[in-house]
Order: C-alpha cells, then structure tokens, then sequence
C-alpha cells in the first residue's frame, strides 16, 4: 500500500500483482512524473524481491513459513529538508535499514540472517544507485505534485463521534468507555473529568491506539475505572482539529450521584409541602377567629 500523509494512493492486488490506484487525481500526477517509468517495472521488482528472500532464507538456514515487511517512503519539511527511510523487517521486528548518506545497508539485529541481508544488498550497487534516485528526485517531486492537487482530501476535516457507557469489571467496579469514531484526521485528544475537573494520568485510565475505519476515518476507545457509588459525575472531554477552539464533552451521571439529586430534591420538595401546609392550616385557624370575632361584636 502507497500512503501519502495517511491518505491511500495506490494498493497492490496480491492476486495479480497490479497497482490499483485509489484517486482520480493520483492517476493524473503519475502520468506526469518519474514515478511512472518505476512502476513500469514494478512487477519485475516484486519478483526479483521474492527471489532474493528466498535466497537469503535459504543461505540463513531459516524455517518456512516466513513473514517479511518492507517499509520506504520519504518525508518532507517546510524548511526544505527532507528524510528518507527504507526498512525491512522480519516476523514484525526490524531486519535491516538503509542509510542513504552512507550508501550501505545497516543491521538491525544481530542475527545471521540480518549480516547476511546487510552485506549483500550493500554490495548490489545498482540497488543503492537506484534507491538514491528514487529518494534524493523522484519520490520529492511526486509528493509535491500529490499534495497540490490532492490537497482537497489531504486537508478534510470529519468531526467526531463520541459516547459513554458503564460495563461491570469487578464486584466494587464498573469500567467508564468513551469511544470515539468517525474522525479525521488522525491526531486526537481525549480526556476523563471527574466534576468538572480533568483527571491526571493514573492506573485507572487507560486510552487505546487510534485505529482506522473502512470509511478512512479513525476510531478511539479511552477507559476508566470507577467506584459506582462514589458519588461522582464523569465525562469524556474530546478534542480535535475539527472542532476548533470547542471541545466535544460527553457526561456519564453517577447514578449514586443521580441519586443523592434525586433525594435532595425530594427532601426540599417535602419541606415546601410540609411549610405550605402549616401556612394553610394557620391561615385557616386565624381567619376562623376572625369571622368569629366580628360576629361576636355585631
């Protein structure tokens, strides 16, 4: 999968190989640009890389079945600057890395496989030739012109959804989730209030990894463990670009805070009916001694 910022431009099918671009306006600026010449040969590419993990598998002695990643993109400043990176991992740790002032791939780990991989590929010139292409010209040019025309997508703004809801955790324990969705783009705040007042980070709160949706919105969950009858009143504060200046704020009412309301309410309500009553009862009896009086004078 191509990404440009967390956008998806372009997906491999695995089942045939091809590139499927995901945007009209990424059609538009590969046909423009070097990148298009690279994926002509992109095919050839995959397969000579299959080839040599399987070489280097074997040399290593290493068991099948074997997962490997390849992670490489570049990323650019507004100073001008830029960082370029190539990884390759194994079994979801990292491999080895290519340091581009250097020319040479570095290991990662200190395993047979990891000096193995470093040593040969540092030795493949023509790999380290056409890597500094693709870093130092291509791939910077291409993002420029990506963020350009892409620019609509790339600075979209989706507002989140949030909810609170209480599930049971122990005897004396109910666990508090705010679970956010439907926003975008990634970077989110999300923070517990217990009265009004924001919580410090403590073992009983924990927030999860924004994760993403199929629509290419995110979702979060953030957890927080309570006493049910503590008497407290809680809410999931949420903050994101979306929102400007605002925040979202989401309450869950104690319902032994809820209950306390409830009681003092009841008890005032009791007292009015109760003062209310003693001022009918004497304005009754003083009004009745009245009448009596002027019928006594008459």
């Amino acid at each position: 999968m191509a990404l440009l910022a967390d956008v998806p431009i372009g997906v491999l099918d695995p089942s045939t190989w091809n590139l499927n671009i995901c945007r009209t306006w990424v059609h538009e600026v590969t046909a423009q640009s070097d990148v298009k010449k690279i994926l002509s040969f992109s095919m050839v590419g995959i397969r000579n890389t299959i080839r040599f993990l399987h070489e280097m598998a074997t040399k290593a002695g290493l068991d099948y079945p074997l997962v490997f990643q390849i992670h490489g993109g570049c990323k650019l400043y507004t100073n001008g600057t830029r960082w370029s990176f190539a990884n390759i991992g194994e079994g979801g740790r990292d491999l080895v890395t290519y340091d581009l002032n250097r020319e040479r791939w570095l290991p990662r780990r200190s395993t047979p496989l990891a000096e193995l991989m470093s040593n040969t590929l540092t030795d493949l010139r023509a790999v380290s030739g056409l890597l500094e292409h693709i870093f130092s010209t291509s791939l910077p040019n291409y993002i420029l012109m990506l963020h350009k025309e892409g620019k609509a997508d790339l600075e979209r703004r989706v507002p989140p959804i949030a909810v609170v809801f209480a599930r049971t955790a122990g005897p004396a324990q109910l666990l508090l989730v705010c679970r956010v969705t439907s926003f975008y783009p990634r970077p989110i705040t999300v923070t517990w209030l217990r009265d009004g007042k924001e919580l410090p980070p403590s073992p009983a709160l924990s927030t999860g990894t924004v994760l993403p949706n199929a629509d290419l919105t995110y979702q979060l969950h953030s957890t927080l463990l309570v006493s049910p009858r503590d008497g407290h009143s809680y809410a999931c504060r949420v903050q994101h670009c979306s929102l400007g200046d605002r925040s979202l704020l989401v309450p869950w009412e104690n319902p032994s805070a809820s209950s306390t309301v409830i009681i003092t309410i009841a008890i005032l309500l009791l007292t009015v009916i109760i003062v209310g009553a003693v001022w009918w009862w004497r304005h009754r009896k003083y009004a009745g001694f009245g009448r009596d009086s002027r019928a006594f004078l008459i």
